[in-house]
């Protein structure tokens, strides 16, 4: 690939120099205008080199807790173990509600009593980012260890200040595989372009962890757009609650992490900017409190899904569960990616012995020759094939779209069922609990990875069905063997592609069709059902984008 290409790439879908036309704002010329940046400093750049940053001394390493059943919460969930329930099976919940998944990481935060490891792709500072921010810091002053980890793509870029959260006692902040520069903007560009192999590889994995007694891992960030706030686009997503062994599983990955030589220490801010930290902890203190009696923040306040699941009114899964997680060694650009099981790999040989039925949610999805060809050989044989992504106008990535669009013909011939969101959809999956919700008027896109086999294993996480899961970033999820929990998810999925908010896509001797599934008012759309500028965009610019990158 050429460097213009890679560093485009990288611009599109990394750092947030949108390539897109933003045809809401109409600001074509500033969203273009990188590309055209990108080609102009290259010249300048193509003996540039650099080193992974190194802390000025070795951290400490630390490691999840042990004896974590005699911890509060981990007495809290043995009592809910039924007596049928083995000792090896954990307790599992979904989460398809945006604010529900909120509030249950704010249960489990507050019910922590010894540590809380948080480890994201990207942890936005908005409303609910700030929030979540501000249960770490009410559970370090309590004496509970934090650990939080980064990626450090987005690390600097989103208005954290990670050195401030560092200040306060009991909490560690480290960000993965870093860029020398803790800036954001074009000296991270300079950067990428001379240490690309490197820096292409992200750590996507997700996970919220308390005690080592209850987690939440699954497609989520930390921001609005994942939690029902106050956003353009609002994302259809789903995560799991995970109780008891499996948890032990994620832990020791968090661990793993943690204390590699990719993890990066942040230090507190010292000489004149030391004596700035306790004014700026109290700007802090003041915004979370303004936060939390905004109409927005009263809303999340509304359900405790863990006290309602500790008290028996909610219902758990007990079953055999186990976490699927992309090896450290990943980041190692001379390793050859056949020398480590990747979670890709895992997600494959599952999906190999399906014998009946295969449903698959990505909203990122790029099945590339070798999984085009490993769906139709399942169809081939009888199994039902069925997929649920991104319409062109519900995804936040069109190039990423582009990539997909090259195989849809050929799987829709073969017999695989496709369905694309619409933007209008709702942005939660599965039926409601009776949590708070908020009217809105944010446009919808699919972020939830999911997939179903036979209707008894279930494959939940970060990763997405696609060449950039497969062998860039790092991913993290969970493979149980349960019908119940299958059966819950089917529904979720049924629910969505039976309504008004996909179209079922087909294929003919006239082309591609978008069929509306609305009972209301049926139609059949022979265009890709999106606006003038996003098609161009990706007719102009998706034969340049690299299908590995997507």
């Amino acid at each position: 690939m050429s460097s213009q290409l890679l560093v485009c790439a990288f611009v599109y879908q990394a750092i947030g120099l949108d390539l897109s036309i933003d045809t809401k704002g109409m600001n074509n010329v500033l969203r273009l205008k990188a590309s055209a940046y990108c080609v102009a400093i290259l010249a300048a750049l193509l003996t540039a080199c650099t080193t992974t940053p190194k802390p000025k001394e070795p951290p400490t390493p630390s490691y999840v807790i042990t004896a974590p059943d005699a911890t509060l919460l981990g007495r809290q969930v043995a009592t809910l173990r039924p007596r049928t329930a083995s000792a090896g099976q954990s307790g599992l919940f979904l989460l398809g509600q945006g604010v529900e998944a909120f509030s249950t990481r704010v249960g489990l935060a507050r019910r922590a009593t010894r540590t809380l490891d948080v480890q994201y792709y990207v942890v936005f500072n908005d409303e609910s980012g700030t929030l979540l921010i501000g249960e770490l810091i009410d559970a370090a002053r309590r004496g509970v260890r934090v650990r939080l980890l980064i990626d450090d793509l987005h690390g600097s870029g989103q208005g954290l200040d990670l050195p401030l959260l560092a200040s306060v006692p009991g909490i560690e902040v480290r960000v993965f595989n870093p860029f020398a520069g803790r800036g954001f903007g074009p000296a991270r560009l300079l950067e990428f372009i001379a240490d690309g192999e490197r820096l292409n590889r992200r750590m996507h994995n997700k996970a919220w962890i308390a005690d080592n007694v209850g987690a939440i891992i699954g497609g989520r960030n930390l921001g609005n757009k994942y939690f029902s706030g106050p956003s353009e686009t609002l994302f259809a997503d789903l995560d799991v609650l995970t109780l008891g062994p499996v948890t032990r599983e994620i832990s020791r990955s968090f661990d793993r992490y943690w204390n590699s030589e990719w993890a990066l220490p942040i230090t507190p801010p010292d000489g004149a900017d030391k004596e700035k930290v306790p004014t700026r902890l109290a700007e802090l203190a003041n915004r979370i409190g303004q936060t939390k009696t905004s109409t927005y923040g009263v809303s999340l306040n509304k359900s405790d899904p863990i006290g309602e699941l500790f008290g028996g009114r909610r219902a758990i899964v007990w079953a055999i569960a186990h976490a699927v997680v992309d090896p450290v060694s990943k980041f190692d650009a001379d390793k050859t990616p056949e020398v480590e099981s990747y979670v890709l790999t895992e997600v494959a040989e599952q999906l190999r012995a399906t014998r009946q039925s295969l449903l698959m949610v990505s909203p990122y999805f790029v099945p590339g020759e070798s999984g085009t060809e490993l769906l139709k050989s399942l169809v081939d044989r009888g199994v039902k094939v069925r997929v649920l992504t991104n319409s062109l106008s519900a995804t936040d990535a069109p190039l990423v779209h582009a990539g997909y669009a090259k195989y849809r013909p050929r799987l829709l011939e073969h017999g695989v069922s496709i369905y694309e969101l619409k933007p209008t959809s709702a942005p939660d999956i599965g039926a409601s609990r009776g949590s708070a919700r908020l009217a809105s008027s944010s446009e919808a896109s699919l972020h939830a990875k999911a997939f179903v086999i036979d209707q008894r294993t279930v494959l939940i996480g970060s990763m997405n069905f696609d060449p950039r899961s497969a062998w860039y970033n790092s991913e993290l999820g969970i493979l149980v063997e349960s019908p119940e929990l299958a059966a819950q998810v089917v529904r979720a999925f049924d629910a969505v592609t039976s309504s008004d908010r996909v179209w079922k896509m087909a294929y003919d001797e006239s082309g591609l069709a978008w069929i509306s599934t609305d009972k209301n008012e049926t139609s059949t759309l022979r265009s890709e059902p999106a606006s003038f500028w996003r098609r161009m965009q990706v007719e102009l610019l998706g034969p340049l984008a690299p299908e590995d990158f997507m």
